[in-house]
């Protein structure tokens, strides 16, 4: 005691580091201690899982460009853009796209021409079977000169073999092999016919390239990340227009729309873990205050001065994090490798590297709860008086939200936000978190006030556990907040998986079609329809289509992006620029030409939102429009719209406008219009059949008679997306498990927060007389009961940021998950009853002689 008084600032080090020894030895530190591993651990592997899984993704997806990135533009690129990619040892590849119609003998076929250089592909893999009985496809890169790899619908509607000759223009190309893959095909939906590839050496050779030609280049590049990076950022300022710069995540095809599904989801999975560790600490840190008051209050009855104790425990706290957030690395780096592990067989993770942001956000998290959330707790815990030895701390007040928490809350965000780097998605998560933890308090004692009532009516068991739950409101209070939020991220991520991973195989229903026939003449309607008939071949039957373009609203010219172009000129003068701006503003149009079509009848995944869908045979011409190019041009009921085709024009009013979905596979458009309103319209037909592989080549002799019907196999399209889909579900249910065993962990160190009072109540029970079995049954009804609410309240918090994430993050369409709220409750009653009657089973069965001692 002297000691104390006399010469504090030797002691309170050596103070310190005997506590944490002596606390360490006996236990009392394991509740803080494991939540703070939890949290980093947590953290640390969520985010170096997630990256990897990330890396390998991208890495994966890279394959389907055949490149890191892509420049398409439809003129050759200046010299300049390849002489900074050489001076950053990137591998440069090129590819020249166009259409043409190829030759053998009197057989004829319009086809699409691939012309690549040698390094072509730089990533994934381009694979041709030198002939047709070869079991295995060989990996090749172009084809020498003089020869072509050829798709194998080319030999059987050219009538041609491996080894026979095609004529490119008025080159002649001997077929060197049948191509198996082609890595970068989900880049184009649309074709113009069966793909040839030959080398860009043979392109000037065969003079198809002219003055006024339709050529598409495309440079592939590919290299360290940071070089490509670097480039990236050199290039971008200088596109124009008419250039496209992309990555697999920018391509804008499906694919792209899976990736960025994923890499959210991923996000959004590991995010759930920083908050599920950020409970668990908050839990852990409000226990640690509350018990060590009594140590605080007998130090300074023994003198001790408030800054003494201050430092004492600063250097406890501090020590005590600083191992934590060691062993929580630790742990999080094997929990990583297991799950890495478990991987490597579905997801090649040869290329992807562990970079430093696992441990520094892992770092980072452990500090800012380990100072964040143990702020009030510890600035409580040095204020306490000395007069509570002899008081009691039974008048000491539970933390409720209040000011105290806005610190905790602004480092959660700014975790939430170092992670994410998204605002809406951070905030969604908060805000929602804030508004179920308000509501919660209210309702919870509401409910547990309801509950005492109840149990007077039920028997002794259920109205000593509906009692407890009463008169513990504010402690219980805080348990439901915190089982609730456990309970909720949980279901939240489980019910975000499903409906991604539904979405994404929605997309491809039973009977997909996987092929689509173009260029199909009003004459081969009907042998084709005959054929398909015979063959009973799924088919979406004919639509017939032409392309035009929508020149004005209203009588208002519409901006196309050719006048865009033109009002760019460099050679423009000042006065010209003067009087341009001086005249009004012309209305938006959808800058491109559109594959317009003709419907009597409403297509199946279409529904008219406004207006009304037109009688057949009737006689007044009308357009019916897409809701989302509607308001994007903002286009309403009855707007007169002026389409081009050709040298000709033609004005219909808007009669109704449809909700489209996209995402089917079905055949869909932009405008339809009826026969009255393009009944002197030259048109083509496309149509989409679903082909099994045994009815391929009967398919391709019968199309051989039809030379100008292009046919588009989606079928490999369709294994890229498959496989790329199969491989994220697997990353994704691996990342679900962590995410469970954080949620686990942060139910025991809430349950095992309420264990020392819960001790004073059985040795008093026990010393009334009360029988082991109500004693018991007490115990598993108060914990059903609790995890039962938790459950109800967390799915209705689910639901609601269900919703919000997926029509604000995800672009879905808003679904309700009912099942999952029986799962909610269902779960939250029978993991926390099973929890709290195994964290208390060693309590029941002391006796009441050694209940009483360790109460003392």
């Amino acid at each position: 005691m002297s000691e104390l008084r006399i010469k504090p600032s030797k002691t309170w080090v050596k103070q310190s580091l005997r506590l944490l020894h002596h606390e360490f030895r006996r236990g009392e530190l394991t509740i803080i201690f494991l939540a703070i591993v939890l949290a980093v651990g947590t953290v640390f592997s969520l985010t170096g899982f997630s990256e990897q899984i990330k890396q390998a993704i991208i890495t994966n997806s890279a394959n389907t460009i055949a490149a890191d990135r892509v420049l398409g533009s439809s003129r050759a690129i200046p010299t300049e853009y390849l002489d900074k990619s050489d001076s950053l040892s990137l591998n440069v590849a090129s590819k020249i796209l166009l259409d043409s119609m190829v030759f053998s003998g009197d057989n004829m076929l319009l086809s699409e021409l691939d012309i690549i250089s040698e390094k072509y592909p730089l990533r994934g893999e381009f694979l041709v079977k030198m002939s047709l009985d070869q079991e295995v496809p060989t990996s090749v890169s172009a084809p020498k000169q003089g020869t072509a790899y050829v798709e194998e619908s080319i030999l059987s509607r050219l009538n041609v073999k491996i080894g026979g000759t095609i004529e490119v223009g008025v080159l002649p190309l001997t077929i060197a092999g049948v191509i198996v893959e082609i890595p970068d095909r989900s880049y184009r939906m649309f074709v113009a016919g069966p793909a040839i590839f030959f080398n860009i050496k043979d392109i000037d050779k065969t003079q198809l390239i002219k003055p006024g030609s339709r050529v598409y280049y495309q440079y592939l590049f590919a290299g360290e990340r940071d070089d490509i990076e670097t480039f990236e950022t050199w290039i971008k300022p200088q596109l124009n227009e008419t250039q496209n710069w992309y990555d697999a995540k920018s391509a804008k095809n499906r694919l792209s729309k899976v990736l960025d599904s994923s890499e959210k989801f991923l996000s959004l999975a590991s995010m759930l873990g920083i908050v599920l560790a950020a409970v668990a600490v908050a839990v852990a840190s409000r226990r640690y205050g509350q018990r060590h008051q009594p140590m605080v209050a007998v130090f300074k009855a023994l003198g001790a001065s408030t800054s003494h104790v201050k430092k004492l425990y600063m250097l406890h706290w501090g020590l005590l994090s600083l191992i934590s957030i060691i062993v929580g690395l630790i742990v999080g780096y094997m929990l990583m490798l297991a799950g890495v592990s478990a991987i490597e067989s579905y997801l090649s993770l040869d290329e992807s590297q562990l970079t430093f942001k696992p441990f520094v956000t892992a770092v980072i998290t452990g500090l800012l709860c380990a100072i964040a959330f143990a702020i009030h707790p510890i600035t409580e815990l040095i204020s306490t008086k000395p007069l509570d030895v002899i008081r009691g701390f039974s008048q000491s007040k539970l933390p409720r939200f209040g000011w105290h928490q806005v610190i905790p809350l602004l480092a959660l965000f700014a975790l939430l936000m170092l992670f994410s780097r998204d605002l809406i998605m951070s905030l969604s998560l908060l805000l929602g978190g804030i508004l179920v933890s308000g509501i919660l308090l209210l309702l919870g004692r509401l409910i547990m006030g309801a509950g005492r009532s109840a149990g007077a009516k039920a028997g002794k068991a259920w109205h000593l556990a509906l009692a407890n739950l009463k008169r513990r409101a504010n402690e219980n209070s805080v348990q439901l907040v915190s089982f609730t939020i456990a309970i909720q991220l949980l279901l939240l991520i489980t019910v975000m998986k499903s409906s991604i991973i539904d979405e994404w195989q929605a997309q491809f229903p039973e009977n997909t079609p996987n092929h689509y026939l173009l260029n199909i003449a009003n004459e081969e309607i009907a042998p084709l329809q005959a054929f398909a008939e015979e063959l009973n071949l799924d088919n979406q039957g004919f639509y017939p289509i032409f392309r035009g373009r929508l020149s004005a609203i209203n009588g208002e010219k519409t901006v196309s992006v050719d006048d865009d172009d033109k009002g760019s000129s460099t050679t423009e003068t000042d006065e010209a620029k003067e009087e341009e701006q001086d005249k009004p503003k012309e209305r938006k149009g959808a800058g491109r030409e559109l594959s317009l079509t003709w419907q009597e009848q409403l297509p199946l995944t279409n529904e008219v939102v406004e207006g009304q869908w037109w009688q057949i045979k009737e006689t007044l011409p009308q357009v019916s429009m897409e809701k989302g190019m509607a308001e994007r041009l903002d286009i309403k009921l009855g707007d007169e719209l002026t389409f081009t085709i050709g040298t000709d024009e033609f004005t219909v009013p808007v009669t109704s406008i449809r909700d489209v979905d996209w995402k089917s596979r079905q055949l869909n458009f932009i405008m339809i219009f009826n026969e009255a309103a393009v009944i002197d319209i030259a048109t083509t037909s496309i149509s989409a059949w679903m082909i099994s592989d045994q009815q391929k080549n009967e398919v391709y002799r019968f199309l051989s008679q039809y030379p100008t019907i292009s046919i588009m196999d989606f079928g490999a399209i369709m294994k890229q997306l498959t496989s790329m889909i199969e491989q994220v579900s697997i990353a994704i249910e691996l990342i679900l498990v962590l995410v469970i065993l954080a949620g686990s962990l942060v139910l025991v160190a809430q349950v095992q927060a309420s264990m020392e009072e819960r001790e004073r109540e059985l040795a008093i029970l026990r010393t009334l007389g009360a029988k082991g079995s109500l004693l018991r049954n007490s115990v598993l009804f108060e914990f059903v009961a609790l995890g039962a609410v938790a459950g109800l309240m967390a799915s209705i918090a689910m639901e609601i940021a269900v919703f919000f994430l997926q029509t604000q993050v995800f672009e879905m369409s808003a679904s309700f998950h009912f099942s999952y709220w029986l799962v909610g409750i269902v779960a939250g009653a029978g993991f926390v009853g099973i929890m709290g009657m195994l964290s208390c089973w060693r309590l029941l069965n002391m006796s009441s002689l050694t209940l009483i001692r360790r109460t003392m």
